[in-house]
């Protein structure tokens, strides 16, 4: 029943944070950027497959080799 609840959330979070990002890259007054940001953390805790896919894309790998602390920030 817990995990059931905590997909649920995460879905949910990752729904919303997905929709707001993208209407605050369309609509200027909401910063969209920390939606997406929260939205990639909340699809990274629904599901460790997506995980491992984003550390091997090339911006992660970038992040990782240009800005550490801002990587292993995303990643945990």
């Amino acid at each position: 029943m817990t995990f059931l609840l905590i997909k649920i959330f995460w879905s949910f979070s990752a729904f919303t944070s997905l929709l707001l990002g993208v209407v605050g890259l369309v609509f200027p007054i909401i910063p969209g950027i920390p939606f997406l940001i929260l939205a990639l953390i909340s699809i990274e805790k629904l599901s460790p497959r997506f995980k491992l896919w984003l550390l091997k894309t090339g911006p992660m790998r970038w992040l990782q080799a240009k800005q550490p602390k801002l990587a292993g920030w995303l990643i945990k």
